[in-house]
């Protein structure tokens, strides 16, 4: 960390804002080893290669999903072969990590737990990520960061920005800060160590849908943005309104990850629950999904007929626009699929 982030720290503890810095250890770049301490209530919070932790205090549901994620901590390459996540393997894999999330290191990647590999659901990053119009001024959080290759995307546009997350994926982004810096700390995302008013973007990939509690989620969330300010959600996981939780989930779970699966109405109720003003809800290109997905697995020995439509309708934007709009409501009742949610304060 960076002194400079106690500007918006605030104790999870008593709330109080000042806080006290003792350094162990800094290498002239960033602070790698200490504590920060309330000078309120003297909790006291470790640094441990530069990132902050303030998951002494977790509740039981963060800390059972901690080890879960600790003892599902590998990485898989395409071979199926598991890699533990250690600094020996974020050494080896270097420039893999830092090929995130395209390119070679999209291909080897697949996180413990995870459904899908890091390239597959970041088809819809940049997309969303261009459509920002970020100025480069903006300070912004990204929750569940993991490897945290949205941070460093929006630190390389000059933004001032803090990568949250509770897995050890974090430790991972101390290869890329040497790119463009960034601040990462361990917290949940229910209680956040900042003040309020803090930031002007939330982003998140895949991360709402661990929270068993979306409104305190969201409400967390709004209360650290500034007035106006934005929280940007893709790859989360929505079911259609008549449809079941998928049964993955439900052996998520029994390991000890928080994973579940909202309707889009609820999505949004959570949401305008806590006062978000605006709420834009965006169903994606069902072509794009299914091209994505069909460009990162094995297209088997036979042609995709599926593929080839999908191919079609990218060919032909009007009737893609068109098909959409009839399987709007289909979508909402049966299965979202892809989707972007917005919310401002």
């Amino acid at each position: 960390m960076r002194e400079a982030l106690l500007e918006i720290l605030r104790c999870p503890a008593c709330k109080n804002r000042s806080f006290s810095l003792d350094e162990n250890e800094t290498d002239g770049f960033e602070i790698k080893s200490g504590s920060i301490v309330c000078k309120d209530c003297r909790a006291s919070y470790p640094i441990h290669d530069g990132i902050v932790d303030f998951l002494k205090n977790a509740s039981d549901s963060v800390r059972r999903e901690r080890k879960a994620m600790d003892d599902e901590e590998y990485i898989t390459d395409g071979n199926g072969n598991r890699y533990r996540l250690t600094e020996e393997t974020i050494q080896r894999f270097g420039s893999k990590f830092l090929s995130l999330p395209e390119g070679d290191g999209s291909h080897f990647f697949k996180r413990g737990g995870s459904f899908q590999s890091i390239r597959e659901a970041s088809g819809r990053f940049y997309p969303t990520f261009e459509g920002l119009g970020l100025t480069g001024r903006e300070d912004v959080l990204e929750i569940g960061a993991c490897f945290s290759y949205a941070s460093l995307r929006f630190a390389k546009k000059g933004c001032r920005v803090v990568a949250l997350d509770i897995s050890n994926y974090l430790k991972a982004a101390n290869l890329l800060i040497d790119v463009a810096y960034f601040d990462r700390i361990f917290s949940d995302m229910h209680a956040m160590p900042f003040a309020d008013s803090s930031f002007d973007i939330v982003f998140g990939s895949a991360v709402l849908h661990h929270s068993k509690d979306l409104k305190k989620a969201f409400g967390e969330i709004r209360r650290v943005l500034k007035p106006g300010g934005r929280i940007v959600l893709i790859n989360e996981s929505a079911r259609g309104v008549f449809e079941k939780i998928p049964h993955g989930f439900a052996e998520l779970e029994k390991k000890g990850f928080g994973d579940t699966s909202y309707t889009i109405p609820e999505w949004k109720k959570a949401a305008s629950g806590v006062g978000f003003k605006k709420i834009k809800i965006e169903l994606l290109s069902l072509a794009d999904d299914y091209i994505m997905r069909r460009e990162n697995r094995d297209p088997g020995p036979w042609p995709d007929f599926k593929l080839r439509l999908a191919r079609f309708l990218k060919r032909h934007r009007p009737v893609e626009a068109c098909l959409s709009f009839l399987l709007a409501l289909p979508r909402l009742f049966f299965r979202p699929k892809s989707w972007r949610l917005y919310c401002y304060k």
